[in-house]
């Protein structure tokens, strides 16, 4: 499946707009760095980890930005279904931050909740990679990742399992999140050939 560097680009722009976010380029952001300060101090993660690797979402009142790290639309094909699985994956965290308005602060007070809001936004990455590519994404590798959110292995071990049950409905062609809803009517609206593959939108 073809995916151009532009569709990328314009995809972000539509999530946003559905979302209701601005895209903030991380680096440059001064209120980044002095979150990322705050992260580093209390012991969660590493400033420059923070600011050259991981996107970070903050829904908080008026206050409605995802920060990437990288550019949009740039990179090979692998880069760009990351990309794509990336943004669903914090459109996922604006839904649990418009849902429970606690979010942000449980998030970071909380490495049980935030290995539950992290887990959960998984789900959605490997539901945007099985649709692109029919691969299932490691749950091992994914709970191991949270290792650099400062998550302890006990709740590395619940988010493993509770993405191994995932798993089972992603690889049925199951689609349970939301924005991966979204991206997936998105991207077949743009007369994309996809192999055959049945994808179900289910309802929970």
């Amino acid at each position: 499946m073809k995916i151009t560097n532009k569709q990328v680009q314009v995809f972000w722009k539509y999530m946003a707009k559905k979302y209701n976010f601005k895209i903030v380029t991380k680096q440059d952001s001064d209120e980044m760095k002095l979150v990322g300060w705050f992260l580093d101090q209390i012991g969660v993660q590493k400033k420059k980890e923070f600011l050259n690797t991981y996107t970070t979402t903050i829904i908080l009142g008026g206050w409605r930005c995802v920060y990437v790290p990288f550019e949009i639309g740039v990179g090979g094909r692998d880069d760009l279904i990351r990309q794509i699985a990336v943004c669903v994956h914090e459109c996922q965290h604006v839904v649990q931050a418009d849902r429970e308005t606690a979010q942000p602060i449980k998030y970071l007070s909380s490495d049980a909740s935030r290995a539950f809001y992290e887990a959960d936004a998984y789900r959605a990455n490997m539901e945007i990679v099985w649709f692109f590519t029919g691969k299932l994404m490691s749950p091992a590798i994914l709970a191991n990742q949270l290792k650099g959110y400062s998550i302890g292995k006990a709740d590395r071990r619940i988010v493993e399992k509770h993405l191994i049950i995932a798993s089972k409905v992603v690889k049925r062609g199951g689609v349970i999140t939301g924005p991966s809803k979204v991206a997936i009517r998105w991207w077949k609206a743009q007369n994309m050939r996809v192999r055959s593959r049945r994808v179900s939108h289910l309802k929970v």
